[in-house]
């Protein structure tokens, strides 16, 4: 069991020094041009782009990508969260350039999945899944120019134990929900 007493009280963190983390001190870039640059440059590494493709490529939309990237840049101490809201639009253009460029099939909002219902959510899962398990299986390197084999990915799925889907929502009894009206 946790002790209840070992917790933080409550205003201790108005107590701790100040400029403590790198988001507390004055931004390394305070002008949008620099602070793009630098994104840029970042973009230029081989590293840091293959897993900018590889997340796009498994389905993570690219205004998430650009906004996590974008935010850890201000966790780090790169720049303000103003100069975030002025470079969002030019990152999400340029990282939907490099996807195009990459051939990677990607989704620009998460509201372009059209998940209506449980089962279109779990066939995504599912696809993701097995792309990471192709990935996996080849050591992070696709096989062909970028780009999973879509066949291999559809093979994969299908070697896999079938699992029957039961959403919550049709297992469980109207008057079992916590809304449900009480039976007297």
């Amino acid at each position: 069991m946790a002790d209840v007493f070992n917790g933080p009280i409550p205003g201790e963190s108005l107590t701790a020094e100040p400029g403590n983390y790198p988001w507390e001190q004055p931004p390394l870039h305070a002008d949008p041009m620099d602070a793009l640059e630098w994104h840029m440059e970042q973009l230029t590494d081989e590293n840091i782009t293959d897993n900018v493709l590889g997340m796009m490529d498994l389905g993570v939309p690219v205004s998430v990508v650009a906004d996590t990237m974008l935010s850890s840049a201000i966790m780090n101490g790169i720049h303000s969260v103003d100069v975030k809201m002025l470079l969002k639009p030019v990152m999400h253009t340029q990282l939907k350039a490099l996807a195009d460029v990459a051939g990677i099939d990607y989704k620009e909002y998460l509201s372009d999945y059209d998940d209506k219902d449980e089962m279109a959510k779990f066939k995504r899962q599912k696809y993701i899944a097995a792309k990471l398990k192709m990935q996996a299986a080849t050591g992070g390197k696709p096989k062909d120019k970028g780009d999973m084999l879509e066949a291999d990915v559809a093979e994969m799925l299908m070697d896999e134990p079938q699992e029957e889907m039961a959403p919550e929502a049709e297992t469980m009894a109207p008057e079992q929900g916590i809304m449900a009206k009480e039976q007297m």
